[in-house]
């Protein structure tokens, strides 16, 4: 899996040394998802092959669940910490109270509650699309684009949501439309075609399990 450029990589030897955590844990808490399989990066080096992480994630990472760990099982921590792992896992019922999604939420709600994690997200996404300035049915776009993606929830890493228009005009007939493009970096979209917002869904994954976290 591959992962920016400009993001600084740390060797797994590093990582063990700097937190004083186990290889065993370290797997462990892979297997469980805690620690998400596109982080560890396979990268040639003089000695071979040697597995990095994404330096500023990897810590992090570590540290808050060395911080909770005491205090919940690792199956409870999965809930917390990786809930993309079991997006059917989360019930939620009032989904504007949480910031990512927040007031401008309100507009795109479907049902009562009991709304699952990968909707959460689907919804923050929708709301991101309000925030800046763009129309309800081109937010709905979005929201129904994440909504159908589950599996990419999962491991949302380099997972981009693009907003675009494009017009079309001939033989007296001119045509706009709005349409919106899911997937992993590099997305490509034909020269006529005007991107209108981008949204990086692993940040908006991340803001939603620390909405959750903190309420």
């Amino acid at each position: 899996m591959a992962v920016p450029d400009e993001e600084e990589l740390i060797a797994k030897k590093d990582v063990l040394k700097l937190t004083g955590i186990s290889y065993g844990q370290l797997y462990r808490w892979k297997r469980k998802g805690l620690i998400p399989e596109a982080w560890f990066v396979r990268r040639s080096t003089f000695t071979g092959q040697e597995t990095f992480f994404p330096k500023e994630k990897i810590l992090s990472r570590i540290e808050l669940i060395r911080s909770l760990k005491e205090e919940q099982s690792l199956d409870d921590l999965v809930r917390v910490l990786a809930p993309e792992t079991k997006p059917e896992g989360v019930k939620h019922d009032r989904p504007t109270a949480l910031a990512p999604v927040g007031s401008e939420g309100h507009r795109l709600l479907w049902k009562d509650g009991g709304y699952t994690f990968a909707e959460l997200v689907a919804l923050a996404c929708g709301a991101q699309v309000l925030r800046a300035g763009n129309r309800l049915a081109e937010a709905k776009l979005v929201l129904d684009l994440v909504r159908a993606a589950e599996a990419l929830l999962r491991d949302p890493t380099g997972v981009s949501v693009i907003l675009a228009e494009k017009s079309i005009d001939g033989e007296g007939v001119s045509v706009r439309f709005s349409f919106a493009l899911l997937g992993r970096e590099p997305l490509r979209l034909d020269r006529e075609a005007r991107i209108k917002g981008q949204l990086d869904l692993e940040r908006l994954v991340e803001q939603v399990k620390a909405a959750l976290r903190e309420g």
